[in-house]
């Protein structure tokens, strides 16, 4: 039986229909939810104003599984103001919960993770440690994130000034120096990481190492979750970022 009330954001809309959109939301109670509200499209109702994405909404849906309709819609709160940097950095975590949960599978930690992120963002936060932070509760939260204080072979603790490498799907393993060219590592790869960044990801202590070491985690685990089909909104990133750094070098001549 669906709960009578949900809390949630959009993730995503797209039109449906004439008058209608298809609705991705992310919700408190039921996870993430596809929704049609009906006859919203050219209409100046608060309905249409309120599908927006960062809108923190009351909301409520029926109807078959698969697409629910979506009927009661209220404000549950100002919507979250974001700019620049912090709004490309927000719309990635909404097209991160889009495109990897399933729907229909309550994540309440994961959505009170979601939540703060936003905050943290609308508030000018650091952008870096608000990303990894995120990306390993969404790994953990779908049973891919590992243990980053022990090997998973041994369940050895993790030593600082050893370096190890992320085996896919099982953990974190001590590389063997006398076995690299086997093992297809060298000094400066991406899999290899030191114990004491590692040890600094698990208690989110954040320093430059310690940010490369879960961007480099975060990248290797999510890439094959997501596929071959590019993330829109890194894309966008990136091309503003080369428009303005462009924009830079030209104002320097």
């Amino acid at each position: 039986m669906l709960p009578e009330q949900l809390t949630g954001f959009v993730l995503h809309r797209r039109s449906y229909r004439e008058t209608s959109y298809l609705t991705d939301l992310f919700t408190l109670e039921l996870g993430k939810v596809s929704a049609v509200a009906r006859g919203v499209r050219g209409n100046k109702g608060d309905k249409k104003s309120l599908l927006q994405s960062f809108q923190p909404l009351l909301l409520s849906v029926s109807g078959k599984h698969e697409l629910r309709n979506l009927h009661q819609l209220e404000s549950a709160g100002s919507m979250l103001q974001l700019t620049g940097h912090q709004l490309f950095s927000a719309m990635y975590l909404n097209e991160l919960l889009n495109r990897l949960l399933p729907k229909e599978v309550p994540h309440p930690e994961l959505f009170i993770s979601y939540q703060q992120s936003l905050q943290w963002l609308a508030a000018g936060g650091d952008i870096e440690p608000c990303l990894r932070q995120f990306e390993l509760s969404l790994l953990d939260e779908m049973g891919y994130g590992c243990d980053l204080t022990q090997e998973y072979e041994n369940g050895k603790t993790i030593e600082p000034n050893v370096d190890y490498c992320l085996v896919l799907e099982s953990g974190i393993k001590r590389i063997d120096i006398s076995a690299q060219g086997e093992q297809g590592l060298n000094p400066q790869g991406s899999n290899r990481f030191t114990g004491e960044a590692l040890l600094q990801v698990s208690q989110h202590i954040w320093t430059p190492n310690s940010l490369q070491c879960a961007k480099r985690i975060t990248r290797m685990a999510l890439s094959p979750l997501l596929g071959r089909k590019p993330l829109k909104s890194r894309e966008l990133f990136q091309q503003t970022w080369m428009a303005a750094k462009s924009a830079n070098i030209g104002n320097a001549k």
